[in-house]
This record gives structure tokens, C-alpha cells and sequence, in this order.
């Protein structure tokens, strides 16, 4: 396990993904790694389960779990593809929308926290052309 410090550039509810948002500028230091809620289609860095807040320094932990919680954007049944949603929610997957993230463990209505392996990739948009024959 490694963990670093990273400033939250917005209010993140628990249970959201998060992506890097790059590094800060001459007031935050250049070794200041930034935070943000992943967006649709993104594949995320990182998972909270805590309610982050605007300008605050957090310590992420990387552990390399293979399941993560997040709140769920919709009603998913079990074993369905997942992909991020516009504020770090997961959503079934679409493959024009950009990239899976994995596949839930049990089924759960929107707004309720929602297991899923991860599991990363694209689909191509014509199921025929992942096949050679």
C-alpha cells in the first residue's frame, strides 16, 4: 500500500469515484496532486467512502481492492456492466458512452451504495467486430 495528500477542487459525496485532476499551480505547489468526481466514461483513479469538501487535503490510500462501493445513478440488477456517470456514480454500461468499469455483485436501486469488481475495458459499438474469424 502506498498514500499520498491530494486538494479536493469540489464538494465529492461519499461513495463517489474520483479522477486526477492534475497537479497545482504557484499558489497550491507543484506537488500538490488535485482531485475531482470522475466523469461519464472515464475509467476512475480512485474511490471515497467518505464526503470530501471543496479545498481540503485528503490522504489517499492506494490498497489495489478489486471491489469498489459507489452510489448507484440508477436501478441495477446483479451482474450488470457499469460504467462512471457524469458525477462519479455508476450507471449500466453503454458502449458509445465510453469505457466499463466492471460488473455489480448484487442488485440495488438508485441512490443505494452498489459493489462492483472492477473490471476495465471498451465493447466495440458492432459486437461483430471484436471477432476475427
Amino acid at each position: 500500500m502506498t498514500s499520498f495528500d491530494a486538494k479536493v477542487l469540489e464538494n465529492i459525496p461519499a461513495n463517489r469515484l474520483l479522477a486526477l485532476a492534475g497537479v497545482g499551480n504557484d499558489e497550491d505547489g507543484w506537488d500538490t496532486i488535485l482531485l475531482i468526481p470522475s466523469k461519464l466514461g472515464w475509467i476512475p483513479d480512485f474511490v471515497t467512502s467518505a464526503e470530501l469538501e471543496e479545498g481540503s487535503t485528503v490522504n489517499i490510500a492506494v490498497r489495489d481492492n478489486p471491489v469498489w462501493s459507489v452510489e448507484a445513478a440508477e436501478n441495477l440488477p446483479a451482474g450488470t456492466l457499469v460504467m462512471c456517470d457524469v458525477d462519479g456514480r455508476v450507471k449500466h454500461y453503454r458502449p458509445e458512452e465510453g469505457n466499463h468499469i466492471g460488473y455489480t455483485t448484487h442488485s440495488v436501486t438508485e441512490g443505494e451504495v452498489v459493489s462492483f469488481v472492477r473490471k476495465y475495458g471498451q465493447m466495440p459499438q458492432n459486437q461483430t467486430e471484436g471477432f476475427s474469424l
